[in-house]
């Protein structure tokens, strides 16, 4: 491969290796023989019509001048293809199909008529469709290609003839010229598409990959978030409570430390088992963690929620839901009152929890809420949250039976 060459195809290996290993070594391959079967193609008749010329053409100066056009038209295409393999296909610069084109006319017109020069000529022809098609014009289209090939053929038919020939041999040399126009566009332009088609579709897989790799992340931040954020408040909760007794309740203060070491190693256990994807917040464990942590808080609860009927991926959502919503309270309220209801209708379950002494929501409090209600729309349910009258609702509804 000359260096011009190189210079060409560089940017788009850099974008190849970028694909997996068998994946980049697929598109790698297309790309080459891609590349080698334009570039033969293009060599092919640069070097045909020049020995088609010298072994019919009598007269120098037009030998001359289909050679130069020939080789003008062939270098301008062997560098649009370049550029066509090195962009992926992006549409080429308008100037170089109309070069091509007008040369190949001019060519087609001082060509002899009826002779096999005038059929390598449309293969010039055939060439400027190609960049056509690719081009910015957004009227270029198949019926263009078709139109131009026709016209392709009727320059050769339009032709005088340097020998006396019949009308249908006229005619089949000019059907010739058109059918190599449109057979030579359609050739490069099939190789060229498979080629962005592939590029297309590994990068759309690339993209893929890289979305799932952004959703989990962002899946581990919500857990972490709700994991952590749960177990700070209560441990800070608990933390303070033994602080305030330490002197009028040695024995309380010592039982409320021992808590907080306790819920700070269930945490720290929280994590690892999120790391290790086993992580469970099932709405049975949360109520009881719940009632467990607001009593010691001096919350009133009052839970009505029988989960013998719950789905389990509903209970892990709900959990999750639970979970939250306590945190909420512990962290943003003065509540003295929780309400936890759990209620089944044919098709729905709904889960309502509500405390009082809410205090106003700010942008940076619903973290955690936001990506609850996406949890809960993902599973084809329906969340809301808000505040009103000093008392906070969260209201999750999901179906019976998640898909």
């Amino acid at each position: 491969m000359t260096p011009v060459m190189r210079c060409y195809v560089r940017p788009v290996r850099n974008v190849i290796q970028q694909f997996r290993p068998r994946e980049r070594d697929a598109v790698e391959s297309l790309r080459r023989y891609g590349l080698f079967g334009t570039v033969s193609a293009v060599g092919t008749a640069a070097v045909a019509l020049p020995i088609a010329v010298l072994a019919e053409e009598g007269q120098p100066l037009r030998a001359a001048l289909l050679i130069v056009g020939c080789l003008v038209v062939s270098v301008l295409h062997l560098r649009w293809i370049l550029v066509a393999f090195r962009d992926g296909g992006l549409p080429g610069p308008v100037w170089s199909s109309v070069a091509c084109g007008v040369i190949a006319v001019v060519t087609l017109l001082i060509a002899p008529g009826f002779a096999v020069s005038s059929v390598v000529c449309a293969l010039l022809a055939g060439m400027a469709g190609t960049e056509l098609l690719f081009s910015r014009l957004r009227w270029a289209s198949w019926w263009v290609i078709l139109a131009w090939s026709a016209f392709v053929g009727f320059l050769v038919w339009l032709r005088p003839p340097d020998r006396a020939d019949t009308d249908a041999e006229v005619l089949t040399v000019a059907a010739a010229a058109a059918a190599v126009a449109v057979f030579v566009t359609f050739a490069e332009f099939l190789t060229l598409r498979q080629w962005v088609l592939a590029m297309e579709l590994e990068t759309a897989r690339r993209e893929a990959d890289e979305l799932a790799t952004t959703r989990e992340r962002l899946r581990l931040a919500e857990d972490l978030h709700d994991i952590l954020g749960h177990a700070l408040e209560v441990v800070s909760l608990k933390s303070e409570l033994a602080s305030r007794l330490s002197e009028t309740d040695p024995e309380r203060s010592r039982a409320e430390l021992t808590e907080v070491q306790r819920l700070a190693r269930g945490a720290l256990h929280d994590v690892r088992a999120l790391v290790q994807g086993r992580q469970s917040t099932e709405l049975p464990a949360e109520l009881t963690a719940a009632r467990s942590l607001l009593g010691s808080a001096g919350i009133e609860c009052e839970f009505d929620a029988d989960t013998s009927m719950l789905d389990p991926a509903a209970s892990e959502l709900f959990g999750r839901v639970l979970r939250e919503a306590v945190t909420n309270l512990l962290r943003h309220s003065a509540a003295t009152r929780c309400e936890v209801t759990l209620r089944f209708a044919p098709e729905t379950v709904r889960l309502t929890v509500v405390n009082d002494g809410a205090a106003p929501m700010r942008d940076s409090d619903g973290t955690g809420l936001r990506g609850l209600a996406r949890r809960v729309t993902d599973a084809g349910g329906t969340f809301d949250a808000g505040g009103t009258g000093g008392r906070f609702t969260v209201d999750a509804e999901l179906p019976r039976r998640l898909r």
